[in-house]
């Protein structure tokens, strides 16, 4: 897995960092062990995650996977967003509820939008800060993290003189190494520049249809780790089935068959890693084989920037050919659920 230098320090990092949103969805604890060891046999040495991910119960996932590797890997976790207390470490009452439902999967999503609309959000203040951070490093077993953002927070909460001061007093004891900011682009779109300089790392959404990157003002004076790689690949599949000569057209133009099912999937993926390429691309995944083949197309020569801009060219025109309103390749970027994916 190819490394680079993690924020002008002396610490490499992977190029294409683990998302750990999905740790929950496994049946089992093992099996979730499994795939993080998977992902850092191949290289992948960052690893995301939030105190709100599986109702708090993502990070003591994680934790247990780093021991005797702590060393080894770069780590983000985040602050703002709070899972139902109730909830909270009670992993016996979450697997029972879960084994009960699982022959009922209208019941199971039922009772997940349930617990999803049970968080809070938007718990920005110094205290919540604090308390947040001790109990990831504790579930993490670590004593720092390497990066702590402010999830899905906005300008304004960023903005927070008390809460800048108090997150600089926790990178000044070396319990957080680098601070940022992680929300849907749209909270901050060309404003970023506003944000106070403790702030030296951003996460947002970016692909090949909401392109993100492009639209950051003065980009190089933060380091960058985007999200949502692979969102536009479902509608871009669709769209080469309903257009096929656009398809075509593209393919001969790019020496790629388009209509190939993986040929879009690896297309976003190079994308993200052209458009963030001095940062880290994160993704997330269940499947062994899928976690691979990511690293794989990631090791494998790049695409220089025509290749790269032709694929830009033909997702707005098959978008725009089989969308009623104008391609989504020309619109404003969005989000991502909070629960729902690395961010």
């Amino acid at each position: 897995m190819k490394k680079h230098i993690f924020l002008q320090t002396n610490v490499e990092t992977s190029r294409l960092g683990f998302g750990c949103v999905q740790l929950t969805a496994h049946d089992s604890r093992k099996e979730a062990l499994s795939v993080l060891e998977h992902a850092f046999s191949l290289g992948i040495t960052h690893f995301d995650v939030a105190r709100a991910y599986g109702f708090g119960r993502a990070e003591g996932i994680l934790g247990e996977f780093l021991r005797q590797k702590r060393h080894a890997v770069t780590l983000t976790t985040k602050f703002g967003i709070e899972p139902p207390s109730g909830l909270v470490g009670n992993v016996r009452a979450i697997n029972v509820l879960k084994k009960v439902l699982r022959p009922f999967p209208g019941l199971l999503r039922h009772a997940k939008n349930r617990g999803a609309a049970m968080v809070k959000a938007g718990i920005f203040t110094p205290e919540a800060a604090i308390r947040s951070l001790e109990t990831s490093l504790r579930e993490l077993g670590t004593d720092y993290v390497d990066i702590f953002l402010l999830h899905e927070g906005t300008l304004a909460d960023a903005g927070s003189a008390p809460l800048v001061e108090t997150l600089l007093g926790q990178v000044a004891k070396g319990k957080i190494r680098h601070l940022g900011v992680g929300s849907a682009f749209r909270k901050f779109q060309g404003e970023a520049d506003l944000l106070p300089a403790a702030y030296e790392v951003l996460q947002f959404n970016d692909n090949a249809v909401d392109r993100s990157v492009g639209k950051l003002l003065h980009r190089d004076r933060r380091f960058l780790i985007t999200h949502s790689v692979f969102s536009p690949a479902g509608p871009l599949r669709q769209a080469v089935k309903a257009r096929p000569q656009i398809a075509r057209e593209h393919s001969l133009r790019m020496s790629i068959d388009l209509a190939e099912p993986s040929a879009i999937g690896s297309l976003l993926l190079r994308y993200a890693l052209w458009s963030n390429a001095n940062g880290i691309v994160l993704f997330s995944s269940k499947d062994p084989q899928h976690i691979a083949n990511n690293v794989r197309e990631a090791d494998s020569e790049p695409y220089d920037d025509a290749r790269m801009h032709q694929f830009v060219e033909f997702v707005g025109q098959i978008l725009d050919a089989t969308s009623p309103t104008p391609g989504p390749g020309v619109t404003d970027s969005h989000g991502t659920g909070t629960l729902s994916g690395p961010t």
